[in-house]
């Protein structure tokens, strides 16, 4: 009995031994993320096959090359510059002269864990000449302000809406109203070391016009007689769809887009036919920070 008695005081003195080794152990403290930094720029180049605008080509469905600096404070405030060809002031203007658009935005943009919120106002220019009726392409300079919340439901997808806002749509001095809903499936990267990515989106939106300055007369034969009726465009519909993969700083987008308007309502608001139908576009950019780059 007495050699179990040793042998039970022992097994505990070890096992108080172990139990006291254990609590010696340091536990490691959790390392909070590092604060983000005060003072970024982001920029970025962008080519497509044709510049869109809420589904309607900015270019008469031809390519463009576009680009952008930004300037980010505190995690909070932004104001940047981007550039792009275009070509549809020209599609108005006796002697086309402006083949630019220059826009500027800022605004505050934050992250509250799952929930973005991006709030600010643009400034869309177009910088060119006078032609020879004295219509300058920067009349047609107009701005719009904008909210654009979003917030990641799962891993696997986001959920955004774009809400737009001014009192001279188009430069036409009457108010104009654009909402959109957006969605983004992130997918599995793959690649050596899984440094590609790829992702499927889509958005549907509809543009609120005025129909003080979004009527205007159709002229038709009927027998022999020239018949006049006015077509009013109240507003309209766009979307898209599409998928794009990522490697590193470039991203590849492939996206299939179209709108509801007719060839007479596309040329009286743009000043082609065929640049609101539905088209196949593809995007290539490239996009990076200060930052990013030490």
């Amino acid at each position: 009995m007495k050699k179990l008695a040793v042998a039970a005081a022992a097994s505990m003195m070890l096992a108080g031994a172990a139990s006291a080794a254990d609590m010696a152990v340091p536990v490691k403290a959790v390392v909070a993320p590092p604060p983000p930094p005060a003072f970024d720029i982001a920029f970025g180049v962008t080519g497509t096959s044709d510049y869109l605008f809420r589904g309607i080509s900015q270019t008469n469905n031809n390519p463009a090359i576009q680009g952008f600096v930004e300037l980010q404070l505190l995690d909070w405030v932004y104001f940047n510059v981007w550039a792009s060809n275009q070509n549809w002031v020209e599609n108005f203007q006796l002697e086309g002269n402006s083949s630019l658009e220059v826009d500027f935005a800022g605004g505050l943009r934050h992250t509250w864990g799952a929930f973005t919120l991006d709030v600010g106002g643009v400034y869309y220019t177009y910088p060119g000449g006078t032609d020879s009726a004295g219509l300058s392409s920067t009349d047609y300079n107009y701005w719009e302000i904008y909210a654009k919340p979003s917030y990641v439901v799962a891993p696997w997808l986001t959920l955004g809406v774009n809400l737009f806002w001014t009192s001279d749509m188009y430069a036409t001095g009457t108010d104009g109203t654009a909402l959109s809903a957006t969605a983004k499936v992130p997918l599995p990267a793959f690649g050596p070391g899984g440094d590609f990515g790829w992702y499927l989106s889509g958005e549907y939106g509809y543009q609120w016009l005025s129909a003080s300055a979004y009527t205007y007369d159709v002229v038709s034969i009927v027998g022999s007689s020239l018949v006049t009726t006015q077509e009013t465009i109240n507003g309209y519909s766009w979307w898209n769809v599409g998928v794009g993969f990522t490697y590193k700083a470039a991203t590849l987008d492939l996206r299939y887009s179209g709108t509801d308007l007719s060839g007479n309502n596309c040329t009286y608001i743009i000043g082609i036919s065929n640049g609101c139908g539905d088209k196949f576009i593809a995007t290539l950019s490239f996009t990076t920070s200060l930052n990013a780059l030490k």
